[in-house]
Parts: structure tokens; sequence; C-alpha cells
């Protein structure tokens, strides 16, 4: 569980950039009477859920607790002990909720008697918040499991190329580009009685031919996200892996590196030219 900090530096780095890049930055200011208000009353815990994980938090007023019990929810509470210092103004001033590529804002508001209609569990909509335009051609996790799911669901044509031994086959049936990442549609084969168990898998850009043990180049490139995590290879399985767009000369491979738990020395190596990468499909 982790506890929500004010960090007024990444509050003011937030500013400067909402300032440089949302849209008309100097014409539109939301004003405080026109976020919608949370009233917080004794013992009364607010859950805000957000489809996606959310990155940063601020609360403006150290009367309100807030904590992630979850990646994506947050939790806020009215502090007790703040009613031993005296009548408190009904303003807590506002909320602060930033997800991957949205923000939703909030007026904070302390009630003093119970009302049954008081809210326990907010939802926040996307649609309805204000987009973050930061970064446009980066992808939130949402983005890339729906067009992971998208590539899914098409039906497997020949593989670009593929690799089998021990058994154990190993496919690329598809590489798509998507903005700076590439997506590569991978299938795994086991035609034996044993199971695979996956120690390693990993993507590397090498030389094509080894001329010299001196000079081969090897530059490991690790995924940023993967559809699901395989850990065994029982029969048929397919799943995606996104990495940054990467250029490479036509003397170097883009090597897949499949290994399984020791004591098996069950090892494949597959290989994905130039070629292949500048010709991906565009979803």
């Amino acid at each position: 569980m982790k506890t929500i900090k004010i960090n007024f530096s990444l509050l003011f780095s937030f500013l400067c950039i909402t300032h440089l890049f949302g849209q008309n930055a100097l014409s539109r200011h939301t004003q405080m009477q026109e976020l919608p208000i949370i009233y917080l009353y004794d013992d009364n815990s607010v859950h805000f859920l957000s489809p996606q994980p959310i990155k940063y938090v601020d609360i403006s007023s150290e009367l309100v607790h807030g904590d992630l019990p979850l990646e994506n929810m947050l939790r806020i509470k009215f502090q007790n002990d703040s009613l031993a210092h005296g009548p408190l103004s009904p303003e807590l001033g506002t909320l602060t909720i930033v997800a991957e590529d949205f923000v939703s804002q909030y007026r904070l508001c302390y009630l003093s008697t119970f009302q049954a209609n008081l809210p326990a569990l907010i939802q926040l909509d996307p649609i309805s918040s204000q987009p973050l335009e930061i970064n446009r051609d980066l992808l939130t996790e949402n983005n890339k499991r729906e067009i992971s799911m998208h590539i899914l669901s098409k039906r497997k044509s020949k593989p670009i190329t593929k690799k089998k031994d021990f058994g154990i086959t190993l496919s690329v049936n598809e590489i798509y580009a998507v903005g700076e990442y590439i997506f590569l549609d991978i299938s795994f084969s086991n035609d034996t009685k044993l199971s695979y168990d996956i120690d390693e898998f990993r993507f590397f850009v090498e030389d094509k031919k080894v001329l010299k043990t001196t000079n081969f180049q090897s530059i490991e490139i690790s995924p940023i996200w993967k559809f699901k995590e395989l850990s065994t290879i029982k029969s048929r399985q397919r799943n995606i892996y996104v990495i940054k767009k990467v250029i490479f000369p036509n003397s170097k491979v883009l090597k897949i590196n499949l290994t399984e738990k020791q004591i098996s020395g069950r090892m494949l190596d597959l290989n994905i030219g130039f070629d292949d990468i500048s010709n991906a499909k565009s979803l």
C-alpha cells in the first residue's frame, strides 16, 4: 500500500508541462466553482476507481489523507484529529488525480452532519476529464492491450520466420508498427510430451556473421510490454511482445533467444532480418 505525500517539485513540473503543452493553456482555466464537489464526513472513506493506473495524486489540504491500495484505486479520508483544532472551514481545497492520459480534479468540502447520499465510490471517466496531450506518440497500457487483442483476433497466416528444434517451434507470425513501437506476434509450439519450462525469453541486436569474436557485437533489447506472462510451453500458445522502434543495418539481425530452465539444454535462437522489421504492417 502506498501513502500519498504532497510532492511540490513534481506538482510544479506537472503544472509547467500542462502550461506548455495543454490546449489553449493561456486562454482556458478551470475555476474552483467548475469542479465537481466531493463531500467528506468523519470516518467516511471515499474511493476513486480509475480505468488506468494512477500515476500521480495531489491533495492540497493536510486535513485529508490519501493512499493507493491498488495501482488504479485511490482512497481519501478526512482526518478525525483535525476537529480538535476548533471550527473548520468547509473548503478543503482540491484533489488532482493524474492517470496515463487524463487528469481529473475535484473540489473537497467538509460536511459536519451525515447524509445518506454521500459518495462511497467514484469512477473516473477519461471522456469527461481533461486529456493529457504530452507525448502523443506514447501508448498507454490500455492501448497496448487493445492493440494486442486486435492482433490476436486475426487468424494466423504463414509465419514470417520460424525455428524448430527439440520438438519446440518458435514462430514470428507477423510484425506491426504502431508509432514508436513494434508489436511482435509470436507463437510457441511443443510437440513433445515434456513441458518446456521457460527460463529466459530475450531479444538481441547482433551481427549477422561472426568474423572475429573480438569484434562481435550483441545489444540486448528489453521488451517494454507483453500481453501475458508465459512460464511453460505445453502445447500451442501465442503472445504479443512490444519493443521500441529499433533501426539496424543489414549486417545485423534481431535475434530471439528462448532457453529452458536447467538442467535441460533445450535452447532456440530465431533471427529476424531488418527487411522484415522495415516491412512491418500498420494497424
